[in-house]
C-alpha cells in the first residue's frame, strides 16, 4: 500500500511539473556537427546512459530527481519514458513529434520540483546517421520554447559511442556545469558534446 501511495505521489509530481514549466514553439537554428570515430562505452539501455552519470554524484551534490514517464515514474533514479505515449515524450523531454521515429528508447531524469531547474533525456537511435539529425530536433524545439515558470540557464546536448545515443539536458548553470562534468568523465572519449548554448 505503501508504494502504491508514493508511486502516486510521484506520478501527480511529476504531472505538475511537466504541465506547468513549457509551452513549445519552433524556428530555425544550426548546431555544430560530431562525426567521427568515437570509442565505445557499454550502456544497457538509455536509463543506464542518464544513471552512469547520476550515480557518480556525491549525496550533497543530488537534488530530488525522479526519472521514468507518468505511468511508471521511478525515485532518485533515471527511469525509462514509454516513447509510445508520444504526446507526453514530446511536451516532457522537448522531442518534436516528427523526430520521435529516429529513437527506439527514451529516458529522463527530471527535477523533482521544477523541470527548468533540471531536465535530463537520453534518446537511443535505431540509426547513428541520424544523431546530428535529432540533435538539431531537439536544439530546435528547446531552445525556441517559450517558458512559463522561469527560463532554465543553459542547454547542453552530447552524443554518445558515436551517435549510438543522444543526452539532452537543460536548467540552472551551476547544475548543468556539474552534468556536464560529469557526463565527460563518466564517457570520456566516447562523448562528443555536439551543443552548449545559454538560453537566457
Amino acid at each position: 500500500m505503501k508504494k502504491r501511495v508514493i508511486s502516486i505521489m510521484m506520478t501527480m509530481i511529476i504531472a505538475i511539473v511537466a504541465v506547468g514549466c513549457g509551452a513549445k514553439n519552433t524556428g530555425d537554428h544550426d548546431t555544430s556537427s560530431n562525426t567521427g570515430n568515437i570509442p565505445r562505452v557499454e550502456v544497457a539501455d538509455s536509463a543506464e546512459a542518464l544513471n552512469k552519470i547520476w550515480n557518480t554524484y556525491a549525496d550533497d551534490e543530488k537534488f530530488f530527481a525522479m526519472g521514468g514517464d507518468f505511468g511508471n515514474p521511478v525515485d532518485n533514479s533515471a527511469g525509462i519514458f514509454n516513447i509510445e505515449d508520444t504526446e507526453n515524450l514530446t511536451y516532457a523531454l522537448y522531442i518534436p513529434a516528427d523526430s520521435v521515429g529516429l529513437i527506439d528508447e527514451a529516458a529522463s531524469l527530471i527535477h523533482g520540483m521544477n523541470a527548468n531547474t533540471f531536465t535530463g533525456a537520453a534518446f537511443h537511435l535505431k540509426d547513428t546517421g541520424k544523431a546530428q539529425t535529432l540533435v538539431d530536433a531537439l536544439k530546435e524545439n528547446i531552445v525556441n520554447t517559450q517558458w512559463i515558470c522561469g527560463f532554465p540557464d543553459k542547454l547542453v546536448i552530447f552524443t554518445i559511442n558515436g551517435g549510438e545515443y543522444v543526452i539532452s539536458a537543460f536548467g540552472k548553470e551551476e547544475i548543468m556545469e556539474n552534468f556536464k562534468t560529469k557526463l565527460t568523465e563518466v564517457y570520456a572519449e566516447s562523448a562528443s558534446l555536439a551543443v552548449e548554448e545559454k538560453l537566457v
